[in-house]
């Protein structure tokens, strides 16, 4: 992927974090963030890795809903 993609993506996401979230939440986001910058690419199971982004925001907002999801 292009740096500039890179960059782009980032920007998006860093957006939608800035204008969103109010400020106790960014702070309680903030202790659960080292889990994901210790994800092991190696050890995410195959239906993760094959997975799109569309579909993975779907799998999550369902999960959150129904309660299978707990972050």
């Amino acid at each position: 992927m292009k740096k500039k993609e890179v960059d782009e993506i980032l920007q998006h996401i860093s957006q939608k974090f800035e204008d969103d979230v109010p400020g106790i939440v960014k702070m309680l986001v903030r202790k659960k963030i080292d889990k994901f910058q210790s994800f092991d690419v190696e050890s995410l199971p195959e239906s993760l890795r094959i997975c799109t982004v569309e579909e993975l925001l779907e799998i999550v907002k369902k999960g959150l809903d129904s309660g299978k999801l707990k972050i």
